[in-house]
């Protein structure tokens, strides 16, 4: 089983590489052709346009999804160099990182609204209305539509993590080659970042479980930040450079915001760059080809599209946006208010298991939010992310120690404005602490930034990664890393195999995670079949609902259409 589970994965995962390897060659994107990392995570953001334009036609059944990956795997053999060895580096990635999607226990959120949006998807073509069977079909996420092309036999829904290991795999990938392969070309302080990266997301977010969509969503950015600071500040950069890694930064934004739409904060950092850009007009010029924009375009309208036929809302749940008084089938605005201000009390610490202040409304008031904020979410959560953040420095400091603090290197730096980008980071923070403080709301990397940036800066006048010595360092911390990395995912394993049969999220479907048997019943409303079950629907059959005594249901041109009566 486990043997056939593996096996199907990496297919999935040359498939995902022939989508990327196809959209490099459509974009024109040659500078990153060698670096599967980022081809892969190209390939994921092709798979999200075409899984979201087929749902309004189809459900991603069996066919469909087959029919998806064989493409891909003809794409990847016409389009892959014939001399590479990129793909022997990411097989051993996969392989290395594979260990982390053998899991019992999911997210949270998994039963309640990531598996049963998924398999609604997998199951049923586009309906409208889906917001008002229940609360998890409110949240619209491109990761959900990937997900449903991994509903392939034998595995069914077991394959659905599948899409979060890529990400991951594709990240790590990206990060190895950009620093072991093309540190030259880089600047140092980008090499310096993304070994950051690399280690936060091999120690910090070793268990996939707990992406959901916000781990995937911050993987972008994080990538995204890599090509912000190329663009503003490395010289190197030949005009065609530049315009491949605008062409990057404005797909990997729109990827990022159709993942979690919080992360749209983080598009006020391409603000510096579109200054540069109106001064340069042969980049302009040639940044606005018809294909780019037809990507970028096509990307963002249908994730708009998609809130909008759940919920009624462009961007669920800013009301502005909603047509709650036009579409019968759209939500009202009272449970749109209810829930746009529930969210941010949430967040802002005022709602969580058990508990909610008194005064909900005063309470999200300027920052009368702070002091409890702070006892509830600062001390734990955010305490603990930061000590993960400044150890990684400490130990960063203490392994390059003779670098940083004994050698007189003469490494030539760029005079640059990095106090400019710092402060975009800081207003990018403050629009996310000010609504959101939630790290996963988009907070885990811009918090990781401002601390790991300047101390970037500090150093990046001593650490030379062109020096063997330097990488060979990289190279035990990387180890180390990865070491805490497989560490942390056998100990979960092994504790997971002892749970009992009687446990929730044992493992005795090993290797497969564990679902819980939910009882439920079908019912016929308006010629229609639903099913109906009592909290969670987990891995009930498409369409599951929590209620019908408030449900109308009508049928037009063959599409469903569900409303309050």
């Amino acid at each position: 089983m486990i043997i056939l589970f593996f096996l199907i994965s990496f297919l999935i995962l040359l498939s995902t590489l022939g989508y990327g390897l196809f959209v490099t060659k459509f974009l024109n994107i040659k500078e990153f052709n060698y670096n599967y990392g980022l081809v892969g995570i190209l390939g994921l953001f092709t798979l999200s346009i075409i899984s979201s334009y087929t749902h309004l036609f189809l459900p991603h059944n069996f066919s469909h999804n087959l029919f998806v990956y064989s493409v891909g795997i003809v794409c990847f053999i016409f389009f892959k160099q014939k001399k590479t060895r990129e793909l022997k580096y990411i097989s051993l990635v996969f392989l290395l990182i594979f260990i982390s999607i053998i899991l019992s226990k999911n997210n949270e959120d998994f039963g309640y609204y990531h598996l049963p949006n998924t398999l609604q998807f997998s199951e049923q073509k586009i309906q409208f209305g889906l917001g008002n069977l229940n609360h998890g079909f409110k949240h619209i996420s491109s990761l959900f539509m990937i997900m449903s092309l991994k509903y392939l036999p034998p595995f069914k829904y077991y394959l659905f993590n599948l899409t979060n290991l890529l990400f991951l795999v594709f990240f790590i990938t990206f990060l190895l080659r950009q620093i072991y392969l093309r540190h030259e070309k880089n600047l140092n302080v980008s090499n310096i970042i993304l070994s950051l990266f690399l280690i936060l997301f091999l120690t910090k977010f070793s268990r996939l479980a707990e992406y959901g969509s916000d781990i995937s969503n911050q993987i972008i950015i994080s990538i995204y930040f890599f090509f912000i600071l190329e663009l503003l500040y490395n010289e190197k950069l030949n005009l065609e450079n530049k315009i491949s890694y605008l062409k990057l930064a404005f797909i990997l934004i729109v990827f990022g915001f159709t993942l979690k739409f919080i992360s749209i904060i983080y598009s006020i950092l391409l603000l510096p760059c579109l200054l540069i850009i109106i001064k340069k007009k042969n980049i302009l010029s040639k940044l606005l080809d018809l294909k780019f924009i037809s990507v970028v375009t096509l990307s963002t309208l249908i994730f708009i599209f998609f809130n909008f036929a759940s919920t009624g809302c462009l961007i669920y749940p800013i009301e502005q946006t909603c047509f709650s008084n036009s579409f019968n089938w759209a939500l009202n605005n009272e449970v749109i208010n209810y829930l746009n201000f529930h969210y941010e009390a949430w967040s802002k610490g005022g709602i969580g298991p058990g508990f909610s202040v008194e005064n909900k409304e005063k309470y999200v008031l300027y920052l009368n939010w702070v002091p409890n904020w702070f006892n509830v979410y600062f001390v734990g959560k955010f305490s603990d992310y930061l000590l993960v953040i400044l150890l990684i420095i400490i130990v960063f400091t203490f392994i390059y120690y003779k670098e940083i603090f004994l050698v007189k290197n003469k490494i030539k730096i760029v005079k640059r404005n990095n106090f400019a980008l710092y402060l975009f980071l800081i207003i990018v923070f403050l629009m996310w602490f000010l609504n959101f403080p939630t790290l996963r709301y988009s907070g885990y990397i811009v918090v990781f930034l401002l601390l790991a940036f300047p101390f970037s800066v500090l150093v990046e006048k001593k650490i030379n990664f062109s020096n063997k010595q330097v990488t060979k360092k990289l190279t035990i911390l990387l180890f180390i890393s990865y070491s805490i990395f497989l560490y942390k995912n056998i100990y979960r394993i092994n504790n997971e195999l002892n749970l009992s049969e009687e446990s929730h999220h044992n493992f005795y479907n090993f290797p497969l995670y564990w679902v819980e048997n939910k009882d439920f019943e079908e019912v016929i409303l308006n010629n229609h079949k639903l099913y109906l079950t009592n909290g969670k629907c987990w891995n009930i059959p498409s369409t599951c609902v929590t209620h019908t005594s408030t449900l109308k249901i009508t049928k037009k041109n063959n599409y469903i259409f569900y409303s309050k009566k």
